[in-house]
């Protein structure tokens, strides 16, 4: 058997047979935590009819042998630099076979019944576009963002004076992530965490892909956003869930991606609401950095608080998010942006037929 690698436009030679569903994993840097995720689509698959497809975003940590030694069936893409999320998603979209299309992020494990159970809704409610799951993180609690709303200026206003933090089960407050709601029941959404999507293929088709509009967090509300604007219905599903190691990819973080999460909110505020509520939100944000940033300055007395909410008590983040929303031209070059020009190396399972002797 002989292991080909061929450019991502060039490639044609790779066919199988149609399958149910094709799982998507953009992975950098986690290796362990992939290798985890990968078993447990194996574990838990049952006779689901799937494949997998992971893009890595030029890691170091030999993502590449673990995948060649212990997942041979899993298709492997690697950009020779990190293209960002959502366009690292796209790349594998010429080479997916199936119906369904999961977006999946490499910290989590698939819970048993998960991809069947999703799979089933998509099937029997032909007007519901896109699935999500429950979000189960590593202490026993549901994650709250993984059904919500779309981002609207109220939610913005809200974050602003930490009045979400403040007021968690408030209806009014709490309404971005439902927070007064139990994530353990089901129901209709405006939006789900990027970390578990289940999407029509014929969806991802006609919105060409995830949008890439930024280098990562703002792709998976957008999508939500443009798949209900094309009339589908989105559905949370409590019953079934995946352990979410929360943030782990992200969470080596820096005053880039703070930055790049701003810019986000911005952008979620003019695609939902227009161009002057972007605008508005934009001063707001910035007039209320003043207050963030005179919490910040009460971290002595606050170890505890420091301690869990870190960003909330780092006065030079605040004082970059007051230059950011008032001068974002100044700041423009500090976020992360995706190079163009990536052409991934794509490497063919050894079990592929076109593989083969």
């Amino acid at each position: 058997m002989i292991r080909t690698h061929a450019s991502a436009q060039s490639d044609g030679a790779w066919q199988k047979e149609p399958v149910r569903l094709t799982i998507i994993i953009v992975t950098w840097n986690v290796a362990d935590l992939l290798r985890d995720c990968l078993h447990s689509i194996q574990q838990t698959a049952g006779d689901l009819a799937h494949e997998v497809i992971v893009v890595d975003n030029a890691s170091t940590d030999g993502v590449d042998a673990m995948i060649e030694r212990d997942f041979p069936d899993v298709r492997l893409l690697r950009n020779s630099f990190n293209v960002g999320f959502p366009h690292a998603n796209n790349q594998a979209l010429p080479f997916v076979n199936s119906e369904y299309i999961l977006y999946l992020n490499p910290d989590t494990r698939v819970g048993p019944g998960t991809l069947q159970r999703c799979v089933d809704i998509l099937d029997h409610a032909p007007d519901i576009g896109l699935v999500g799951c429950r979000l189960d993180l590593t202490d026993g609690s549901v994650q709250p963002d993984g059904g919500r709303r779309a981002y609207r200026l109220r939610h913005l206003l809200f974050e602003s004076a930490y009045l979400h933090m403040f007021f968690p089960r408030s209806r009014i407050f709490g309404d971005l992530n439902l927070t007064w709601w139990d994530h353990r029941d089901s129901r209709d959404v405006e939006a789900v965490a990027g970390a578990f999507m289940m999407v029509r293929r014929e969806i991802v088709t006609d919105l060409a892909g995830l949008p890439e509009d930024l280098f990562m967090f703002h792709e998976d509300m957008s999508f939500c956003l443009r798949v209900r604007g094309r009339g589908w219905r989105i559905f949370y599903c409590g019953e079934v869930g995946i352990l979410h190691y929360s943030q782990v990819s992200s969470s080596r973080s820096n005053l880039r991606l703070d930055l790049l999460r701003s810019e986000c909110r911005f952008m979620l505020l003019r695609e939902g609401q227009g161009v002057w509520a972007a605008l508005a939100g934009r001063l707001i944000w910035g007039l209320a950095g003043f207050l963030r940033l005179g919490v910040s300055w009460s971290r002595p007395l606050f170890p505890a608080a420091v301690r869990k909410y870190p960003r909330v008590f780092d006065s030079r983040t605040h004082l970059y998010q007051i230059g950011w929303s008032f001068a974002p031209a100044l700041f423009a070059h500090m976020l992360p942006r995706r190079q163009e020009g990536a052409h991934p190396s794509v490497v063919l399972p050894a079990t592929t037929p076109a593989n083969r002797e």
